[in-house]
């Protein structure tokens, strides 16, 4: 039986650069399951996260607000009640909503409209599975990758898979007249940069460093200079290892993916299904020196985008006009047929998706930001600095120009077609930087933000990095096994932001 409104498959990858992929030219990875996708879908090659840190990229697209409008500050905040989340939509008009594997949810909710989640990063332990194990509750970076400890069937992107597919088939048989929107959330490439052996051994001694220019750190402007000396000890050795590691990640959540599409396709699923892959932002990965993201860098800010199924060109079509995430949820409620909330800052981009070829853009600019002084825990190791320069960004984006403003820093236009800045291209980007947005107006909303957060926080100790969810709502750890259940103050030399001995 076919629904009357399509379908949404939403695959969610973490920390995916935009560039390393198969159908965006990359010459050494393997992701043919993407590529297949690719050969069928529209590809934005112009696509950006309101915000290149896991939560607040999060927020800012199931809200399809900009992160001053959605309290997006920092990992571990909230969505606040009078957000109408995309999942909570399409609830309303109808759809099975379900979220499988990591969101990175802050506070008492973890649902935020969907109704179903059977498994996923319930209790504020960031969705990241330590490896090597001993690492736990922490986890590393280019310093401990390689083949991971942790058995394939417990790795976090396999239960994913699974999951998804039996969810979609359990709620295709019961209620096959009912659309669903599911989204299957995957971890990798995220740290810990770690993959089964044969993906690992794929990429060895085969991807090149990163060419950085020696004086690159004495030209850095001093936000980006903050991240470069996070990792200025790390050796070209680790660097390079992390590298090939991060490429057999990708090839590894690749072909989970594939998995996931194939057995969907093998049961009928997608035929009325729109089919959306994203990632919630990049990774530097090593370029300019810097690792991570929070910086306003192509790698860290664009993200990878196709499209396909009902309503959308039926082929392979590039677009280059920019696009947020924050413009998935007024997007595809037009592609099934819903009204669009009001007051989102995301934009309808299905014209586009219908017709590549001449359609007209509906937004002139992509806008991005990060805020670092809008953390919320481990405050001892980075304090709120509200009052120092070059602790905050913003920037916009058009086909060819990036233009970027660090708070009480320098002005940045980046030219990514290599050709000389215009002095009235930045007055007209600088216009559309402070559409709608001032760093006092910033200020003052993070002030009321944090007044009234403690009442949404969960109570609840961080456990493993996973939970099971069973019907009646009751939770299990899905890895206690594996990691024994400890929770341990992090390591000095582990990351990832973990809540310490903190309650959600």
């Amino acid at each position: 039986m076919t629904n009357a409104h399509p379908n949404v498959l939403f695959i969610l990858t973490d920390q995916h650069i935009a560039s390393i992929a198969g159908f965006a030219g990359d010459p050494y990875v393997h992701t043919p399951n993407l590529d297949a996708l690719a050969a069928r879908a529209v590809q934005f090659d112009t696509a950006v996260c309101a915000s290149p840190l896991c939560t607040p990229s999060r927020m800012c697209m199931l809200t399809g607000k900009e992160v001053h409008h959605a309290a997006a500050w920092s990992n571990h905040w909230v969505i606040f009640p009078e957000h109408t989340t995309w999942p909570a939509h399409f609830a309303a008009h109808g759809y099975r909503t379900c979220l499988v594997g990591k969101m990175h949810f802050g506070g008492k909710n973890q649902l935020n409209g969907f109704q179903q989640r059977p498994y996923g990063d319930f209790r504020h332990g960031l969705g990241h599975q330590p490896d090597p194990i001993s690492m736990f509750p922490g986890y590393g970076g280019a310093t401990s990758a390689g083949v991971t400890e942790i058995p394939e069937s417990l790795l976090q992107d396999v239960v994913v898979t699974r999951e998804t597919l039996a969810f979609v088939r359990e709620q295709q048989d019961a209620e096959p007249a009912v659309p669903w929107f599911v989204c299957a959330s995957y971890s990798r490439p995220h740290p810990p940069f770690t993959a089964p052996g044969r993906y690992i051994r794929r990429y060895r001694d085969k991807i090149p460093p990163a060419e950085v220019p020696a004086d690159e750190a004495e030209r850095m402007e001093p936000h980006a200079s903050w991240l470069h000396k996070r990792y200025i000890d790390l050796t070209a050795e680790e660097s390079l290892r992390g590298r090939e590691a991060y490429y057999a990640c990708v090839d590894f959540v690749d072909d989970c993916i594939g998995e996931l599409l194939d057995g969907l396709a093998k049961d009928g699923l997608l035929e009325n299904t729109i089919i959306i892959y994203t990632s919630d932002h990049g990774e530097m990965l090593g370029a300019h020196g810097l690792w991570g993201k929070s910086v306003y860098y192509e790698p860290a800010v664009a993200v990878p985008l196709l499209m396909a199924g009902p309503g959308i060109y039926p082929g392979h079509a590039h677009v280059a006009h920019p696009i947020s995430l924050i413009d998935l949820f007024p997007t595809t409620a037009a592609l099934a047929g819903l009204p669009a909330p009001e007051g989102l800052d995301g934009v309808d981009f299905s014209p586009v998706l219908a017709d590549p070829g001449t359609a007209r853009s509906p937004r002139s600019y992509a806008p991005s930001g990060y805020h670092r002084y809008g953390g919320l825990v481990a405050l001892h190791q980075n304090p709120i600095r509200e009052d120092q320069p070059h602790e905050a960004w913003r920037s916009v984006r058009d086909q060819r120009y990036k233009y970027v403003e660090v708070e009480g820093g320098a002005m940045l236009l980046f030219d990514l077609a290599a050709h000389p800045a215009q002095a009235e291209r930045c007055r007209e980007m600088r216009l559309a930087l402070y559409r709608d947005f001032s760093w006092e107006g910033a200020h003052a909303q993070l002030a009321a933000d944090r007044a009234r957060i403690t009442a949404f926080k969960s109570g609840l100790p961080p456990s493993t990095p996973n939970q099971y969810r069973l019907p009646d709502g009751r939770l299990f750890d899905a890895e206690a096994s594996l990691y024994a259940a400890r929770w341990l103050f992090l390591p000095d030399d582990t990351s990832g932001g973990i809540i310490p001995q903190q309650f959600g």
